[in-house]
């Protein structure tokens, strides 16, 4: 008997250490390695903030809808030349443009409805005071 490894049962196993990557191997563009382990995050473009953007142009204060508008727009560039974090950017400066340009509108059209169910601003005023 052999007084070499105890847990060899008499035949030669070899090495057990393996090349950490087949021959050919290419790692994903997007792959992180923590440790060995390579970890692929996978990215989606943006949310395309493109129509919200022309009704709040359209509907509701329309500065910001065309700043909004240009922000959608530019977003949707980007994805095509494949940059996601500028498009995220640009996608998130779009959304808060459209926003605050729903919000103003909204403002604005409930200040008028106030004004004009309150009494102090009435159609029969203005055409009184037509020349």
């Amino acid at each position: 008997m052999s007084t070499g490894n105890p847990y060899n049962a008499g035949y030669n196993q070899g090495p057990t250490t393996y090349p950490s990557e087949p021959p050919g191997y290419q790692q994903h563009a997007g792959a992180k390695v923590y440790g060995s382990t390579p970890v692929v995050t996978i990215t989606h473009p943006p949310t395309n903030w493109l129509c919200p953007a022309i009704f709040s142009c359209l509907f509701c204060f329309w500065p910001l809808g065309l700043a909004a508008i240009y922000y959608a727009w530019e977003a949707n560039q980007r994805v095509e030349r494949h940059d996601l974090r500028g498009a995220e950017q640009s996608a998130s400066c779009a959304k808060t443009l459209t926003l605050t340009s729903v919000f103003i509108g909204v403002v604005t059209v409930g200040a008028i409805l106030a004004l004009y169910f309150t009494g102090v601003l009435t159609v029969q005023q203005k055409i009184n005071h037509l020349p």
